[in-house]
């Protein structure tokens, strides 16, 4: 079968969605991924060699400027109906006639969308195939994914389509981080999240003191500008630790004038993006905003967290890995060493981290979710 991936062009979109990808790949089908052309070298060896990536549609910055244009708003501290009109509207505009003619051209039988993606359900609409919803997280919030929908409907409207109904949900998050309030209108697939790996890892040489902890520091790749990384790293730091800090997004790619200075400390070393499983066998505690790759991939491999949320979904995800006593939250960078002192003298946050741990080694692996879908229910 030809399974066609869809998903917003940002990391915190796409990786998620790879354990998939990888599951689909060996089992036989082929595999292909639709994304911005700008996400290409970004997604560099991070899919399996087989995924073919379907090029269309602007990028984040693109797209939300567009939609920041259209509604006068702040667009990295967003109401519902702006999330709406940035994933179901702008992102929508600029992407979909690309969208569907790469598809058909590629011959897609089955698509599998991501829930702030709303490019890959119209696509399906238009050639009249599946789809299935694959979450990324917990579910996300019904007024928000009602807003992208409504703003979504209009498009629709203009190809002449219907929505097709989405045929499942593929839920990654354990009940004890998903929104106690979600109503899924569809059937459910439980599947095991995954931190995102290589299939080989980075070349990594970390050194230094291992007489102490090992913190890891990572902001993901849209909330890391220069100076929140290092007040977060110079405040992990003064807890004590070893401190291994990713240097986001908008450091690897610096804008003019933008500069970083690395502290001088032995305890303290910056790498480059590396998937994140790569570094969580080499940590005792991560220290993060609350993306819900990080929060998922942490908890994977049973490590407890102190949190800084920057914006977007992250203080909805703190708040859930701080209830299910996983986390500590932190409001401000002077609460961070104390936070990171408190995880690490209370055993109680590592073994209910690695409680949940066990419970998601238990659900169905991604094969498992793939064969389902490819071979539905009678």
């Amino acid at each position: 079968m030809r399974i066609l991936f869809s998903a917003v062009p940002a990391y915190g979109h796409a990786l998620p969605l790879v354990p998939l990808m990888q599951a689909a790949v060996g089992l036989g089908h082929s595999v292909g991924m639709l994304t911005s052309a700008g996400f290409r070298a970004d997604l560099g060896e991070e899919l399996p060699v087989e995924v073919e990536l379907l090029e269309a549609g602007a990028m984040p910055g693109d797209f939300s400027e567009d939609a920041a244009r259209r509604t006068g708003a702040d667009v990295f501290h967003p109401t519902p109906p702006v999330i709406g009109e940035i994933f179901g509207g702008s992102r929508v505009d600029l992407a979909i006639d690309e969208s569907i003619e790469r598809t058909a051209a590629w011959g897609a039988e089955l698509i599998i969308a991501e829930p702030f993606d709303a490019v890959g359900p119209i696509v399906a609409a238009r050639l009249g195939i599946d789809w299935h919803q694959a979450g990324i997280g917990p579910a996300v919030p019904a007024v928000i994914g009602d807003e992208i929908h409504r703003v979504a409907l209009a498009r629709y409207e203009r190809l002449g389509l219907e929505p097709v109904a989405v045929s499942s949900y593929i839920d990654p998050c354990p009940p004890l981080l998903q929104d106690p309030d979600w109503s899924p209108t569809t059937a459910v697939r439980p599947v095991r999240p995954q931190a995102h790996r290589r299939s080989k890892d980075a070349d990594l040489e970390l050194s230094g003191p291992n007489d102490k902890p090992t913190v890891l520091v990572t902001l993901g790749t849209i909330f890391s500008d220069p100076d929140t990384l290092a007040a977060t790293v110079a405040a992990v730091a003064d807890a004590g630790v070893n401190v291994i800090a990713t240097i986001g997004s908008s450091l690897r790619h610096p804008t003019e004038g933008q500069t970083f200075s690395e502290p001088d400390s032995a305890r303290v070393q910056y790498v480059p993006f590396v998937p994140l499983a790569q570094l969580l066998d080499r940590v005792d505690l991560v220290v993060g905003a609350g993306g819900v790759g990080t929060v998922l991939g942490t908890l994977v491999h049973g490590l407890p967290m102190v949190l800084w949320p920057q914006g977007a979904d992250q203080p909805i995800n703190a708040a859930r890995a701080a209830s299910s006593g996983v986390a500590v939250i932190a409001d401000s960078a002077d609460e961070i060493a104390g936070a990171v002192a408190v995880v690490l003298g209370n055993g109680a946050y590592r073994e209910r981290a690695q409680a949940i741990a066990d419970e998601i080694a238990v659900r169905p692996d991604p094969a498992t979710v793939i064969a389902e879908i490819t071979n539905p229910w009678p």
